[in-house]
């Protein structure tokens, strides 16, 4: 079991660095790098990577850069959205931040790659996730967007008053 869930982190891992030669230059300027992921209602999953070996368990490892401590939820929406929330993050913020970065900036589909390593079904899930994701960000926008153009229309209103005077 653990060796394939090692050669499964180390074939995501390789996908990754193949992707991009930028993403591949990022990682080895962090490794080794061993963190760990606690996310709500699982085991904490220890994750070790090195430039030739990368490792992923459920025993506790010694001397981890970081931890993030998240939910499921969280973590998907970090890879759909591209957007970092630091306070997930414990330990070395500047490691992590730096880690991933660079792993979702990488050009890689990310339902390729759950269609390539998990299988047809669990890629159908991710697909609806992030279109379900991405419909409810642009609706948050959109009403942000629409705040923003009434606090633009009730300036330039006060500013064409003042002129009047």
């Amino acid at each position: 079991m653990k060796n394939n869930f090692s050669g499964f982190i180390n074939n995501v891992i390789h996908d990754l660095e193949e992707a991009s030669p930028v993403t591949k230059a990022k990682l080895k300027e962090i490794y080794p790098i061993k963190f760990k992921i606690s996310l709500d209602g699982h085991k904490d999953i220890f994750i070790s990577l090195d430039e030739d070996k990368k490792e992923i368990s459920f025993s506790k490892v010694s001397g981890i850069n970081f931890e993030i401590r998240s939910t499921l939820s969280e973590c998907i929406s970090l890879l759909i959205n591209k957007k970092i929330n630091k306070e997930i993050i414990f330990g070395d913020i500047e490691l992590a931040i730096v880690f991933i970065n660079s792993i979702i900036k990488s050009d890689i589909d990310l339902i390729f790659l759950v269609d390539k390593y998990l299988g047809n079904l669990p890629a159908a899930f991710a697909h609806l996730i992030k279109e379900k994701l991405f419909i409810h960000n642009q609706y948050n926008n959109k009403s942000e967007l629409q705040s923003k153009l009434r606090s633009l229309s009730i300036r330039l209103d006060r500013l064409e008053a003042m002129n009047n005077l």
